[in-house]
């Protein structure tokens, strides 16, 4: 069933807010990934290792635990500056899809979004469909990342997408579309960039928008990096923990997390740089419209 059209059993929030209020009477959850100095999850972290703050002030860590599987919904880039790394993107798209547990959804876009499946099996037919296309359009690959997301209402989700980091056609920026997701609380963006050599400012946009929705990004050096760089983002991806705090005062939207890990210099937290304030929004559906 559509990651798109229902709300998925398990509870997974990027940020998901109680409406009780502010302070003590105010829940924040939020999705959270750990991963290791080796860029592999880490899933046994205990609440007691965690030091949040929300606008710089304390905020009580009262529960972490798995988040269960994630809905993944994958972006695939097939804009023709993709043509030299098709078929190393399609095929670590099809990893993707095999390695996913929970709900899937494929999206192909180019200057606009050109064909979309549901599940598993619908999913590897469009991927095999697309694997004899030859890219040859444009790329908005922001404007789709803007467009899926805001169509995504549950938060058990974590979008995944495949590109050479080109843009050329969107309305909407780099930086624009970072502060819609933020403000949005839109799931994680998980970028795998095929520009391979040495990072480029498009590499580098990808990176800021990955890190500061939650996410992570893997950026292979040459074609025959690309699987294994997917295996690990992947690894990361579907390994997400449930974090829920309480503020020790008022928040607004837009206020600032910070989370630290006590006992370890290695592993990092991934996570959203800005909550949302306090609300009702969990278990949410997708507008189809």
């Amino acid at each position: 069933m559509s990651v798109l059209c229902r709300p998925l059993s398990v509870v997974f929030l990027v940020i998901t807010l109680a409406p009780i209020g502010f302070g003590q009477d105010c829940a924040v959850s939020v999705i959270l990934r750990v991963v290791s100095k080796q860029a592999q999850p880490v899933v046994n972290v205990t609440a007691g290792q965690l030091k949040a703050a929300l606008n710089g002030s304390p905020a009580t860590v009262t529960s972490l635990s798995p988040a269960g599987n994630p809905a993944i919904v994958v972006v695939l880039d097939a804009s023709a500056s993709m043509r030299p790394n098709w078929n190393q993107s399609v095929a670590a798209a099809e990893e993707l899809v095999g390695k996913t547990a929970g709900d899937i959804e494929v999206f192909v876009s180019d200057e606009r979004i050109q064909d979309h499946a549901v599940g598993r099996t619908a999913s590897e037919r469009l991927l095999n469909q697309w694997s004899a296309e030859t890219p040859r359009h444009a790329t908005a690959i922001y404007d789709a990342l803007i467009q899926i997301a805001g169509r995504v209402k549950t938060r058990n989700a974590a979008i995944v997408v495949i590109s050479d980091g080109n843009d050329d056609a969107s309305t909407h920026s780099s930086d624009a579309t970072e502060l819609l997701f933020l403000r949005s609380a839109w799931p994680p963006v998980f970028s795998l960039i095929v520009d391979y050599g040495h990072p480029s400012k498009r590499w580098e946009d990808f990176k800021k928008l990955s890190i500061s929705t939650g996410g992570s990004v893997a950026h292979p050096s040459s074609a025959s990096a690309v699987s294994a760089a997917m295996e690990d983002l992947a690894a990361i991806a579907l390994n997400p923990l449930a974090l829920t705090l309480r503020p020790s005062r008022p928040i607004s939207p837009g206020a600032k997390l910070k989370l630290e890990i006590l006992g370890t210099r290695d592993d990092r937290a991934l996570y959203p740089a800005d909550v949302v304030g306090c609300d009702s929004r969990s278990n949410m559906t997708i507008d189809q419209r």
